[in-house]
């Protein structure tokens, strides 16, 4: 059976997906793409039956580098190991930096990937496609992010979109090119909810659950109800847009007009203790937010620890004296306990709400900094080797995947590219790449990821 999207489409008896692709897709190439979205609307997928999970991704936008945080070289000179000091973990044999205290303690949940790389360049755009997405590719070939293929795959199990983007989307990180977090040619029926503004603030407000100025609740429902006359017209000529267009309707008007899908931003319903746990940051609370919105069945939502690396305090530790300005100073006494705090609370409050188990964790960034500290005494971008992690679900955590050279220049053993991170997201939460499908451009079933997950880690 292979399933494109979450239609389960018949093949010959015991043909598996390379069989399919090396015949060709004869019986698919005449479905296009909207005909695919409408066959959506049969259930293909019982999600009481199957094994979705859900998944949180953190974002760290600008990039820690390895060698001060999750791959130390403490024997290393001088100007390559820098000033922070490993300390032991509740795992024997793993040590991380030292301004990571309370993720030390719970190590045994955490599986360490130290071999990541790449070799496409070193723009922050760059790392950030592959790890959205598991492309690179540019403005003419996007290609979709995470969420979306989850949200096409499993579809939303509320009224809360299947894929948010905590607490906006990614910026200005230096050029124009994409970031990897659109829906591309799956359509605005997948693209990502973008909260758009800040969950730490007193005066918080969800930008994109507010009606326009001037519009009662009447002239809302009367919009909705013309647009359902006009799709119902443009839909006699099932074009590819039309649908895709009514799905996006329904999701905005739902969500408009849904008190549950308000309740779920409302972060003032949780106690002041556990927002406390959680640090006031804005990274902080979007962690928790990404929690309440899981739980009330969102399935993918990505937070990003900050949306540029431009005149802020980031991981972008360029140390220039411009606006790329960030130091070691800035790890040791905000980014590193800023995020140290807020994943360890995300852990934490998961587990004890019994939704660890069926919740991925992955902590990605773009690329890994320079071993050697540049004259400032900063390091700059360096995709040849770095260190991302995943947790929760069935995730086998205490471990170490891959490691660097002795100095972190390269990796030693186990190298890791990209892919194989999101497909083993994709895997994690149930998905089978060998039969899953997404109907590519022009409609030709393409498999989610050229990968195979990290077998390691399950």
């Amino acid at each position: 059976m292979l399933h494109v999207g979450n239609e389960n489409v018949a093949l010959c008896s015991g043909m598996r997906r390379r069989s399919f692709l090396q015949a060709g897709a004869a019986g698919m190439t005449g479905l296009s793409l909207p005909n695919l979205l409408q066959l959506e609307a049969l259930g293909a997928v019982d999600s009481s039956k199957s094994k979705i999970r859900n998944c949180i991704t953190l974002f760290l936008v600008g990039s820690p580098g390895h060698l001060d945080t999750w791959d130390m070289k403490p024997e290393a000179p001088e100007d390559i190991r820098g000033g922070f000091k490993p300390v032991n973990t509740n795992v024997p044999g793993i040590d991380i930096c030292e301004h990571f205290p309370q993720m030390a303690r719970m190590m045994d949940k955490v599986a360490l990937i130290r071999s990541l790389h790449h070799k496409t360049g070193a723009s922050h755009e760059n790392g950030q496609r592959w790890m959205m997405s598991g492309h690179d590719f540019n403005a003419d070939s996007m290609q979709p992010y995470m969420g979306s293929v989850v949200s096409r795959v499993f579809g939303p199990k509320s009224n809360l979109p299947a894929t948010v983007i905590l607490p906006d989307k990614i910026g200005n990180t230096g050029t124009a090119t994409p970031h990897g977090q659109e829906a591309a040619y799956l359509g605005s029926g997948h693209q990502p909810f973008m909260l758009g503004g800040d969950p730490s603030r007193a005066d918080f407000k969800v930008a994109n659950l507010q009606p326009p100025a001037g519009q009662t609740e009447f002239r809302i429902n009367a919009r909705r109800n013309i647009l359902k006359e006009l799709d119902t017209l443009q839909r006699r000529a099932e074009t590819n847009s039309t649908v895709q267009r009514d799905t996006a309707y329904a999701r905005a008007f739902n969500l408009l007009t849904s008190p549950e899908s308000k309740q779920a931003f409302d972060l003032s319903e949780e106690p002041d203790k556990l927002r406390d746990r959680y640090g006031r940051s804005t990274f902080g609370q979007s962690c928790l937010m990404a929690r309440r919105i899981i739980e009330r069945g969102s399935r993918f939502v990505t937070v990003n620890h900050f949306d540029t690396v431009f005149n802020i305090a980031c991981w972008d530790m360029h140390a220039d004296g411009g606006g790329l300005n960030n130091t070691h100073k800035d790890y040791e006494y905000l980014l590193c306990p800023q995020f140290d705090q807020a994943f360890t609370a995300l852990v934490e409050d998961l587990e004890q709400r019994g939704l660890l188990q069926e919740t991925v964790i992955a902590v990605l960034s773009e690329f890994g900094r320079t071993p050697k500290l540049n004259p400032r005494g900063g390091r700059d971008h360096y995709p040849s080797a770095w260190t991302n992690f995943l947790c929760g679900a069935n995730i086998k955590g205490g471990q170490v995947i891959g490691s660097t050279d002795r100095i972190g220049a390269a990796p030693h053993d186990r190298p890791i590219l990209p892919p194989q991170i999101v497909a083993s997201i994709y895997h994690a939460m149930g998905i089978d790449l060998e039969t899953t499908m997404m109907p590519g451009p022009g409609g030709r079933p393409v498999r989610l990821i050229e990968a195979e997950p990290i077998s390691e880690l399950f």
